[in-house]
């Protein structure tokens, strides 16, 4: 287990698409502070995960109808020149049509306690949901009949608005559980689980890195396998308002940045010998210039990285980075001098920033991005091959066609109370999490 020393931060530049009909005002860490340095002003609810949070024993979850409504080191890890097995990619075919015109609706699958991840495990159809306050229950086939709690780390997390279990993810073969966590001293713990059957085996518990955090918000949480086979972790900057300790733009420290890992060798934890720092202080590190990115995600068929991050003031961000030109190895998006396509308090971009390709600013209640997913699914063809994302506060559902140059839209959908991530079942169809406690399908109307 590696225990890392700080946080990064990098970026590079593309001109932005305004986002149609958006604006938002932002609960994810939008509180103000007086300057770009010097004490930060603390922040209180960056409207993610939440401490309001009640678990029974048991599982509960509803039967599905329609409606709408402490840190230890360990010696620096080796560094790996194997690109792990990567898996066949599906239809790229899209129904040319206006896609707020596509009819679509919200159905229930099922409700928990505070749900923030979603994922399906590889060769089954099972769907594995976060429940922030420690518990991952598995809906078999995806569906609520025969529900059971595949691991439980309540006692094990802390409670923090923006702390708790926060993601997971099953390695590309499904034999292993990764999950995402604040420990009880809000200290980000990244830790590996042998599955056991459709559970996890609790005795298996590997942690593989830790990463101490300076404040209780911007945790980050994501985790994915990318269509290299390697282990994608995202951090936030540490929390407070406007980076004070500029982690951001700092690559010698893991904070404010998206992490790449191999766990496929012998050793369990490597470093791909393409990192751009993999002999430097922060060697995990693959893009920075993060501030807190709510949801990232990898298009199953062009392998593009698409990262949804919460901006402070005034506008929250998507930036797209492409697989065919690195998939954004060693890019710099550029906070804290620059939030959505604008300088940051008098801030200069980088002279490699990536700009994002989305931006929308907090305006009639919008306040929180919650990154998505591409659509590559059989079952709304017309949908196919377009990024879904929504925002937090007001709960709306947008959508943004990959392979067009079309501005996003608002899709024509009933909000999502609270919404906090999205995801795909065993089908490669849409679901969306409410923190309130709902999973959601997006179903053709």
């Amino acid at each position: 287990m590696r225990q890392p020393i700080g946080t990064i931060e990098v970026m590079h530049r593309r001109p932005s698409i305004a986002l149609w009909a958006l604006g938002v005002g932002m609960v994810l860490s939008a509180c103000g502070s007086s300057a770009r340095s010097g004490t930060a002003e603390p922040e209180t609810n960056d409207g993610r995960p939440g401490a309001e949070l009640a678990v029974d024993d048991d599982v509960t979850v509803t039967a599905s109808s329609a409606t709408t409504g402490s840190s230890t080191t360990a010696t620096a890890p080796p560094t790996s020149n194997a690109t792990p097995e990567t898996t066949a990619s599906p239809s790229t075919t899209i129904v040319t049509v206006p896609i707020e015109t596509i009819g679509l609706e919200l159905e229930l699958v099922s409700t928990f306690t505070s749900p923030v991840a979603v994922a399906v495990r590889p060769e089954t159809d099972d769907l594995y949901v976060v429940e922030q306050r420690g518990r991952i229950v598995r809906l078999p086939g995806g569906s609520p009949d025969g529900a059971d709690v595949a691991l439980d780390l309540r006692g094990d997390v802390s409670l923090g608005n923006e702390q708790g279990l926060l993601g997971l993810v099953f390695s590309p073969d499904g034999d292993d559980l990764y999950v995402d966590y604040t420990d009880e001293v809000g200290t980000t713990t990244i830790a590996r689980y042998v599955m056991a059957g459709p559970v996890a085996d609790a005795e298996s518990a590997e942690v593989l890195l830790t990463i101490p955090q300076p404040r209780g918000n911007h945790n980050g949480g994501q985790l994915a396998f990318g269509p290299d086979g390697y282990l994608y972790i995202g951090l936030g900057d540490g929390g407070g308002a406007g980076d004070p300790d500029e982690h951001g733009q700092n690559p010698d420290t893991l904070l404010g940045s998206i992490l790449r890992i191999d766990v496929s060798g012998p050793d369990g934890y490597a470093i791909p010998s393409d990192n751009p720092f993999p002999n430097g202080q922060a060697p995990e590190v693959f893009l920075w210039g993060i501030r807190n990115a709510w949801r990232f995600a990898f298009d199953p068929v062009t392998g593009d990285l698409w990262i949804g991050d919460v901006g402070q003031d005034r506008f929250e961000e998507v930036t797209v980075l492409r697989g065919d030109d690195g998939g954004g190895n060693g890019a710099n998006l550029g906070w804290n001098e620059v939030e959505g396509d604008e300088p940051f308090r008098g801030g200069t971009a980088p002279a490699e920033h990536v700009a994002p390709v989305i931006t929308y600013a907090h305006i009639d209640g919008r306040c929180s991005i919650t990154g998505g997913e591409v659509y590559r699914g059989e079952s709304i063809p017309a949908l196919r091959g377009t990024y879904l994302y929504g925002d937090f506060c007001t709960g709306e559902v947008f959508g943004y066609r990959v392979d067009d140059s079309a501005e996003p839209v608002r899709l024509d959908l009933a909000p999502v109370d609270r919404l906090s991530s999205f995801g795909v079942d065993g089908d490669g169809e849409p679901v969306v999490v409410s923190r309130s406690g709902g999973l959601f399908r997006i179903v053709a109307g």
